[in-house]
């Protein structure tokens, strides 16, 4: 079970840092630190579904849900900061 979840989880976020590295052209140090949003993220999303803990099958939903999308602000903040760096002057 730990490792279908781990597959589900670290294969995505493998691509990710891949992407990250390739098409933004960040550094190693860089594509971890964007890639390791998901932590703060995933944070974020289980305090927002702490008040669904009496139903945990909704409250994981929810989690993943809020994480998600407190991911993808907070990597879009990161393109946004590193766009205006890689064009010409």
């Amino acid at each position: 079970m730990l490792l279908a979840v781990g597959a589900i989880v670290l294969v995505p976020l493998a691509r990710e840092y891949l992407d990250f590295r390739r098409s933004w052209g960040l550094g190693r140090a860089g594509a971890l630190a964007t890639t390791g949003l998901v932590l703060p993220a995933s944070a974020v999303g289980l305090a927002l579904s702490l008040p669904l803990a009496s139903r945990p099958a909704l409250q994981w939903a929810a989690t993943v849900v809020a994480a998600v999308v407190v991911y993808s602000l907070a990597v879009r903040t990161v393109a946004n900061a590193v766009e205006p760096a890689r064009r010409p002057s």
